[in-house]
């Protein structure tokens, strides 16, 4: 007799989806692991060698008959499959499409072919908006995305979609996810004014407690708990990104003027983020942690090549500032979304 729980994970190859398909096979005789998503490279890449412990199906989620097979017979979906944020505010249509769209098409075939199966949800910090000025936040706040966030607006969409449907649900917004897998020193971090009150959330806490919430479903079902790591997890963001440069060797941060925006991100600390702890029990992590397993994840000719090297990756960094850039350019157009 086979007792074990239909899990489906819908995007499994993103940076979150990682960090929940491991904490799914370190349960695998728990459930039985469907995952589903795009075909490329990268996906088949963390994919294709785990075909004898999991189920693949590669499709594309907005297009509805992708999803008809892959949902039958499920019990528990963690739906993960977002485009970056990146990606989905530099392309709003296919934002629509994939976020939104991929949401509503998902959740109709649940309906129809695996009513009873319990719907967990992936959002984020941005719904929230700027919140400088007042960054304690609550799931019952009003919702307002920065301008031109395109990733939060179509992530406000599909948490409708769901609201809406007559599933059991539960929405996640976690805070800013850090894990020593996912660092990419870009030109976003000069998007975060450096007041900005953040609340961090390690990924491997929130895959636990993404993983962790069907056990517990009566107590979540219907709701949004916003998913952070609690005090120990907190920060300014200038004094986190400051530490974030010592530890990866590239010295004191001295960026000149204008190089980060003064306004229309997100951020905050969740004021009501215990709520979720007490039910999950899933933090494990400080920002402390984080940055230990950083320092420890850098290899010495890593470490010896940022020493070396670390000015010119700051100066190669700096030119990927689009605050900076519209400041020098003079591009009131673009300022306006930065300052």
């Amino acid at each position: 007799m086979n007792d074990k729980t239909n899990v489906l994970l819908v995007g499994a190859s993103t940076e979150i989806g990682r960090y929940v398909l491991k904490q799914l096979l370190a349960r695998k005789d728990k459930f039985n692991i469907t995952v589903f998503d795009v075909k490329k490279s990268r996906s088949q890449t963390l994919l294709e060698p785990l075909r004898d412990e999991i189920t693949v199906v590669y499709g594309n989620i907005a297009l509805p008959a992708d999803t008809v097979e892959v949902v039958k017979g499920q019990d528990f979906v963690i739906h993960c499959g977002f485009l970056s944020p990146r990606t989905a505010c530099k392309k709003y249509p296919l934002a629509e499409e994939v976020n939104a769209l991929g949401t509503r098409f998902l959740i109709e075939n649940l309906e129809h072919y695996s009513p009873q199966a319990y719907l967990v949800m992936l959002s984020s910090i941005e719904v929230y908006g700027d919140r400088l000025t007042a960054p304690m936040l609550r799931t019952s706040d009003f919702l307002a995305p920065s301008i031109g966030n395109f990733s939060a607006l179509t992530r406000i969409q599909a948490e409708k979609f769901v609201q809406d449907s007559s599933l059991e649900w539960t929405i996640f917004r976690p805070g800013i996810v850090m894990g020593t897998e996912m660092e990419e020193m870009d030109g976003e971090i000069f998007l975060m004014p450096l007041e900005s009150h953040l609340e961090f959330v390690h990924a491997e806490d929130l895959a636990f407690a993404l993983v962790e919430s069907y056990q517990h479903r009566p107590s979540l079902w219907n709701k949004i708990f916003n998913v952070g790591g609690g005090t120990t997890c907190r920060a300014v963001y200038s004094e986190f990104l400051s530490r974030l440069f010592s530890t990866i060797g590239w010295g004191e941060m001295d960026f000149p003027e204008r190089t980060f925006a003064t306004y229309n991100r997100y951020g905050g600390y969740f004021s009501d983020g215990d709520a979720l702890e007490e039910i999950l029990h899933f933090r494990k992590y400080s920002i402390d942690d984080y940055f230990s397993e950083l320092a420890n994840a850098k290899t010495l000719a890593g470490k010896l090549a940022t020493k070396l090297f670390g000015g010119l990756q700051k100066k190669n960094l700096l030119a990927k500032s689009e605050p900076y850039k519209a400041f020098r350019q003079n591009d009131s157009t673009k300022m306006k979304y930065y300052f």
